[in-house]
């Protein structure tokens, strides 16, 4: 049908609003057909119109009882409202459908059962293709110090960071450990631990074992979230120190990858977080790179991150801040993994990799999606409490 196609298009290209019409009409011309429903409440979930994704589940539904991917979309508007009960009974009700057995270990590690959540997220796997075609074989979690193991990348950056807690561990179980790395994150991978080989490209290289990197957890025996190491385990020189400082030095990002498909829903432009300005005694910088970098300069901020290559030049920069405000980016994983004091600005549905994962991180979270005006307050509140005590200090 040629108004549904457009909707795959428009959903496809990230064009939401578009999509949404486009469904709306295809529902209109075949009222009894459960797709319909199913993809406009895609289109809602990705934008924060959790009600109406629900809404749009349950006629789907009551078209197709039993739908797996109304049952799957169901539960993402559900974790949307962060109602997990509710979520992880529509994530069950799917069966085995890979992509909620996935959900359901998302939901689960949203609630610290790592022990069955873990696991769960390994349905990823056939999802994306993690691993199809390497040679060797996938590592079980035994001990083979006499192998060489390649740790495979999949997903963000964030996440990479995130993993890459893991690699000194690694590298003490191992005779070699490879780690194909992103470019942006090969010069700072490359000082966390001399043992690891570093590589950008796998051409030339050699090994027996391969691991994805969201995997590594559970490989590791990862069972509860005290297992989890959080030790800030990025460590760069950089920046005027703190303690010479009478000032607080604030770096704010407020915009991720546009491409994202939640990206609408957990980014922002900087006038949202503009009440933070007329905070005193506080220097602000910029730690956006991409396509809103000109709301920058509108509003004066310093763009110290203007000239970084990569994400070492970004960590030297994060690592002369005393805190780090953003969205939910890769930037907030590296000052978490540096042990720069870190507030997330989230979605509703806050992020399980923010739950005790990192160490000095405090989650702002918006009540509703597209509201920025509590997590900003409460960004605002802890700013203040720190300018205060930097000049109590400083004073002293």
């Amino acid at each position: 049908m040629e108004a549904h196609r457009r909707g795959l298009e428009h959903l496809r290209r990230g064009e939401y609003a578009e999509a949404m019409t486009a469904y709306a009409a295809a529902i209109q011309q075949s009222p009894d057909d459960a797709g319909g429903y199913i993809d406009l409440s895609v289109a809602c979930n990705r934008t924060g119109q959790f009600a109406v994704a629900l809404r749009a589940c349950e006629l789907a539904l009551a078209i197709a009882p039993g739908h797996p991917l109304a049952l799957v979309n169901q539960g993402m508007a559900w974790k949307g409202l962060r109602l997990l009960e509710e979520a992880k009974r529509s994530f069950l009700a799917a069966g085995e459908h890979p992509m909620a057995r996935f959900n359901l270990g998302h939901t689960l590690l949203l609630e610290d059962d790592l022990g069955r959540g873990l696991p769960l997220c390994e349905y990823r796997r056939p999802l994306l293709g993690t691993g199809s075609g390497l040679a060797g074989e996938p590592w079980n979690g035994d001990a083979r110090p006499e192998a060489t193991l390649l740790v495979v990348p999949e997903q963000g950056l964030g996440d990479f960071i995130l993993q890459s807690r893991w690699f000194t561990p690694l590298a003490d179980r191992f005779a070699r450990v490879v780690v194909h790395t992103p470019e942006p994150l090969a010069r700072l991978v490359a000082g966390l631990d001399p043992r690891l080989e570093v590589t950008t490209t796998l051409s030339g290289a050699h090994w027996e074992l391969w691991a994805p990197i969201m995997s590594l957890p559970l490989l590791m025996g990862v069972r509860a979230l005290e297992d989890v190491p959080v030790e800030p385990w990025i460590r760069v020189e950089g920046g005027e120190p703190a303690a010479e400082r009478q000032r607080l030095r604030v770096g704010l990002n407020w915009a991720g990858n546009p491409t994202y498909a939640y990206d609408t829903v957990r980014s922002t432009s900087l006038d949202t977080f503009a009440p933070l300005f007329a905070i005193p005694d506080v220097d602000w910088v910029s730690l956006h790179r991409g396509a809103r970098e000109a709301e920058a300069t509108t509003f004066g901020l310093p763009q110290p991150l203007r000239d970084a290559a990569d994400f070492l030049d970004t960590a030297r920069v994060l690592a002369g801040l005393d805190l780090v405000i953003s969205t939910e980016t890769a930037v907030p994983n590296l000052s978490a993994a540096m042990g720069v004091q870190t507030c997330v600005m989230s979605a509703p549905d806050v992020d399980w990799r923010w739950s005790g994962w990192y160490r000095g991180v405090t989650v702002c979270a918006q009540g509703e999606a597209g509201d920025w005006s509590v997590p900003v307050a409460e960004a605002a509140a802890i700013v203040r409490a720190r300018a205060t005590d930097r000049l109590a200090r400083a004073a002293a």
